[in-house]
């Protein structure tokens, strides 16, 4: 969506990151948005247990935090870089302000990219709700390659672990890995050296 260059020239400061860096931890203020220019950042939660359970993988030319940062409040999740190395810049709500306004037809495409998201979100606690491991798991590969900018009817190796796959799902680890071996005996999926081909 942004460019290197765009931001550099607005004086957007950026980060270079490498794995296991945080950017922000749940429950603390706000105060920045982030733009994942390179590189992948997982977006988790800790239980009272100490499990982790995965929200997300944010990858390149995407934001992260918006909701908190836009209303003052507290990030509801961590997030983690999980690449070798990242690019992140960072706003203040000044930068974040002044450079909205000298780039409204930008402030157009971040507003989609929110929608963007919600959508996204409504359709996986729909899939929750609603729907069979099966659906839920077909439904997840769908959002993960949309988020990949692909249509439909491409195909790509899904790169997520079967844990990922059922914290995003709300489905037991088992479970997924039950519903992903009888999905590949009834062809709707091919396993490629374990990863699902979709």
């Amino acid at each position: 969506m942004f460019t290197r260059e765009i931001l550099l020239e607005n004086g957007i400061p950026v980060l270079e990151m490498k794995k296991k860096d945080v950017l922000f931890r749940e429950d603390q203020r706000a105060s920045h948005l982030f733009y994942l220019l390179e590189g992948e950042v997982k977006i988790y939660n800790i239980d009272s247990e100490g499990k982790e359970f995965l929200i997300n993988k944010v990858l390149e030319n995407q934001f992260l935090g918006e909701p908190p940062f836009l209303l003052g409040e507290r990030y509801p999740a961590n997030a983690m870089i999980a690449s070798e190395t990242a690019e992140v810049f960072s706003f203040t709500t000044a930068h974040f302000r002044e450079f909205m306004a000298a780039h409204p037809d930008l402030l157009f495409d971040f507003t989609k990219e929110i929608a963007k998201k919600a959508y996204e979100k409504t359709m996986r606690l729909k899939s929750i709700v609603h729907q069979c491991p099966h659906e839920r798991i077909i439904n997840f590969l769908k959002i993960y390659k949309k988020g990949l900018g692909m249509e439909p009817h491409e195909k790509t190796i899904i790169n997520v672990t079967r844990k990922e796959m059922a914290n995003s799902t709300g489905l037991a680890i088992e479970t997924v890995i039950r519903t992903v071996k009888k999905m590949e005996r009834e062809e709707k999926i091919k396993l490629i050296n374990h990863k699902i081909y979709y």
